[in-house]
């Protein structure tokens, strides 16, 4: 016989998973490629990928991955959603949206507008299960990923920024979401420094004890992974060797970003089981405070001296920004966003 325990429990599971499936289920679903909508007076395109076996009574997983600077939609979609569509199965719809200019500067709040129009198409089109919304990227995509964890925790579960920095803006941000971070020690375009500023943010709102994150040096193939004690939401951080890349390489030539990652959404919402992976790297327990102090880049200053400068590619002004406001020859300081300034 069943005890009135284990069937209130059966009951509240049964329920929770009913209120988390979208009032898409059950309709006729669209097809998967090229989509077009209207946001704010501006047409916007994305590519939606549906499982090859999509169950419209089956409430799916959604991923969002952001492109790159100067990367496409396209882009994200030929590479396996950076690598995640192929851990997947039939579980998951993906989604990769176009950025405007090629990036994702979210000015006025337009991108978020953006996706929170591609939230609102998921939920009222297609069976998707609305506690499980994750979003990645590199780079640009990765600095966007972060800005919809601060804008809309109440719909992402977790999020990964691979080699992310704070370029798209934070409205919010106080609200705690699983974040995993990854980033190269012997990045040159966006310096390993601004990774762990938007690390040491969520650990603030996470509620995360401090605790010392070893980093592999410049150069090295190897990826250290930090698992923080969270009271709020989980914080996990990758550094590598390697530089400016979205699939980098750790022990033993492992690509293991997409792995990890998929582990990681598995873990935010109690599937999969536990926290990510940790077969390709190794985490210290040793605990010192995990402050911003840590984050400074060697350029603490604006300066004139052209050895000085932000290299190509660089960052030179935006908010916040305490470092080199000048270009290497070669290059000059090109407004992005209020966030960002890039050497172009």
């Amino acid at each position: 016989m069943i005890s009135l325990p284990t069937l209130a429990v059966a009951l509240l599971g049964a329920i929770e998973a009913v209120q988390a499936a979208s009032v898409g289920c059950g309709k006729s679903p669209t097809s998967s490629g090229t989509k077009s909508m209207s946001v704010n007076g501006k047409n916007r395109q994305y590519i939606l990928q549906l499982p090859s076996n999509y169950n419209p009574q089956k409430a799916h997983r959604v991923v969002i991955g952001y492109h790159w600077r100067d990367g496409s939609m396209n882009d994200v979609a030929n590479g396996g959603y950076y690598g995640l569509r192929s851990l997947a199965g039939d579980s998951t719809i993906f989604v990769a949206p176009n950025g405007l200019n090629a990036g994702w500067a979210n000015n006025g709040g337009e991108d978020i507008t953006f996706t929170d129009q591609l939230v609102a198409m998921l939920k009222n089109d297609l069976c998707v299960d609305e506690g499980q919304f994750f979003a990645t990227g590199w780079s640009y995509g990765g600095s966007m990923s972060h800005s919809v964890a601060c804008s809309r925790p109440d719909v992402f579960k977790a999020v990964s920024v691979i080699a992310g920095a704070q370029l798209s803006g934070c409205s919010g941000g106080t609200t705690p979401v699983a974040y995993l971070g990854i980033h190269g020690a012997a990045d040159n375009v966006l310096p390993i420094s601004m990774g762990r500023q938007l690390r040491d943010k969520w650990l603030s709102t996470n509620g995360c004890a401090s605790k010392n994150a070893p980093e592999p040096s410049a150069g090295q193939q190897a990826n250290i992974k930090t698992v923080y004690s969270c009271s709020r939401a989980p914080v996990t951080w990758i550094a590598h060797g390697g530089g400016h890349v979205p699939d980098p390489t750790g022990y033993n030539g492992v690509k293991f970003a997409p792995g990890e990652t998929w582990d990681f959404f598995n873990a935010a919402v109690g599937t999969g089981g536990g926290t990510p992976s940790s077969s390709s790297s190794s985490s210290s327990s040793v605990p010192v405070p995990a402050s911003t102090s840590s984050s400074s880049s060697a350029n603490t200053s604006p300066t004139t001296n052209p050895t000085n400068c932000s290299a190509k590619w660089g960052q030179c002004n935006g908010i916040g920004w305490t470092g080199a406001k000048c270009c290497q020859s070669g290059s000059t300081c090109q407004y992005q966003n209020d966030w960002y300034s890039q050497c172009l």
